[in-house]
């Protein structure tokens, strides 16, 4: 079963720094060091989180002299529309990932495969076990894999590349402060009957259950403080 691994988490951490600092091509970032003490993270797992982002072209690691930020237009739309309230900023990122996913969600049902099914499954069984043992990071990573997996299953790859930009500021700019560690675990349940829906092949009751996870999430946003 193919899982979001923590150099994911990684790269999306250093993402949301780049884009809440508004740093720009040519800036400097943290060293190897500092990063592998803020996220608490080893050396090879810090490795492939970089590398996932140069893939991308959003950072440039330079040896004997550091790790900048390269030209990367995500990144740049993000500081240019970035707001000072968290909240507001969550509500806003919500409306547009809902006219995404819904999308995604449609053809997903329509189009996935038993086993792109299960593997959806699975992540949501992990998930349960996380939040059984109250493992934030672990639903968190559970999550995130379950949406990531119903975007592949589109088989829409512009729309994947659309939402996984969304993705990434959702899951990971703002999960990490202790008051926001729940505000996604809430939706759980329409989760569950998300699952159901597109097991039956049923595109209305998926998109309406996606419908209420979003309402469920919003509602936990706007009561942050």
């Amino acid at each position: 079963m193919k899982r979001l691994y923590l150099s994911d988490t990684v790269a999306g951490e250093i993402g949301a720094y780049i884009a809440e600092h508004q740093l720009v091509a040519g800036d400097r970032l943290p060293s190897v060091g500092e990063w592998m003490k803020r996220l608490d993270v080893g050396r090879s797992t810090l490795r492939e989180g970089l590398k996932k982002l140069e893939a991308e072209s959003v950072i440039e690691v330079i040896n004997g002299k550091g790790i900048f930020v390269a030209e990367q237009k995500t990144f740049q739309l993000f500081s240019a529309l970035a707001v000072g309230d968290a909240r507001t900023h969550l509500l806003e990122m919500l409306d547009v990932r809902q006219a995404l996913e819904e999308k995604a969600i449609a053809l997903a049902t329509r189009h996935a495969s038993e086993a792109q099914l299960d593997e959806m499954d699975g992540h949501l069984k992990a998930y349960q076990e996380a939040r059984e043992a109250d493992d934030f990071l672990a639903v968190h990573e559970a999550d995130a894999a379950f949406h990531l997996a119903i975007y592949r299953a589109s088989g829409n790859r512009v729309l994947t590349e659309l939402i996984r930009v969304i993705h990434a500021e959702l899951y990971v700019s703002w999960d990490v402060p202790a008051d926001r560690h729940q505000v996604f675990d809430a939706s759980f349940p329409q989760h569950l009957t998300l699952m159901a829906a597109m097991r039956r092949r049923d595109v209305a009751a998926a998109v309406a259950a996606f419908e209420e996870l979003i309402a469920a999430t919003r509602r936990n946003v706007e009561a942050m403080a």
